[in-house]
């Protein structure tokens, strides 16, 4: 399996996971802060997972990486956080997953920008990306929500990017394997080289 084939099996996984946990939020009727926050750490540690092997596979584009490693990072601390916070507020929550989900978004966006040369549908990563800042800005705007609002902003914005990540994955498989000696080359300009 090519590096690029590597890197889309993993981002398709991500989204398979943003599937399960937005199909699996909204579930209870009568939601509690302390489950959502427990549901929202398991995703936010599988999601960071996926993103620091991600990271890995492309260790040699340097800042892409490291982008994607810092939001890895960054979904690992906000799984501990709720692991090692039993029973937190809505208000703490809020601004937990608030801050998640923009720095992350914000990490992702300029990494599937500078990944645009591998990734030939990245615009679908930047519109996944996208989504998760606009989660994030809306969790901002209603610090006083309580658990269902919070689970049903985290469920659309999960099933949202849960969509189109897969999606995305399957159209960049299907155009590695239509066209598999397509990938861009360093000419002797020097341009980038896809990893």
């Amino acid at each position: 399996m090519t590096e690029n084939r590597k890197t889309v099996w993993l981002l398709g996984a991500r989204g398979m996971a943003a599937v399960v946990f937005g199909a699996v939020t909204p579930t209870w009727p009568q939601v509690t802060v302390v489950a959502l926050a427990l549901v929202f750490g398991a995703y936010a540690l599988a999601d960071g997972a996926l993103l620091m092997a991600t990271a890995w596979r492309h260790r040699r584009a340097r800042r892409p990486a490291a982008a994607c490693a810092g939001a890895g990072v960054l979904s690992v601390v906000a799984a501990a956080a709720t692991a090692l916070w039993p029973d937190p507020t809505a208000l703490t929550l809020v601004v937990m997953a608030g801050a998640w989900a923009i720095t992350t978004g914000c990490l992702e966006l300029w990494a599937a920008t500078r990944m645009r040369h591998e990734l030939r549908h990245a615009r679908l990563w930047r519109i996944s990306a996208a989504a998760s800042v606009a989660a994030g800005v809306l969790l901002w705007l209603r610090p006083d929500a309580g658990a269902p609002a919070i689970a049903l902003v985290l469920s659309l914005y999960a099933l949202v990017v849960g969509g189109v990540r897969p999606a995305a994955a399957w159209r960049e498989y299907r155009t590695h394997a239509d066209h598999p000696s397509s990938s861009p080359r360093r000419p002797a300009s020097g341009a980038r080289l896809a990893h």
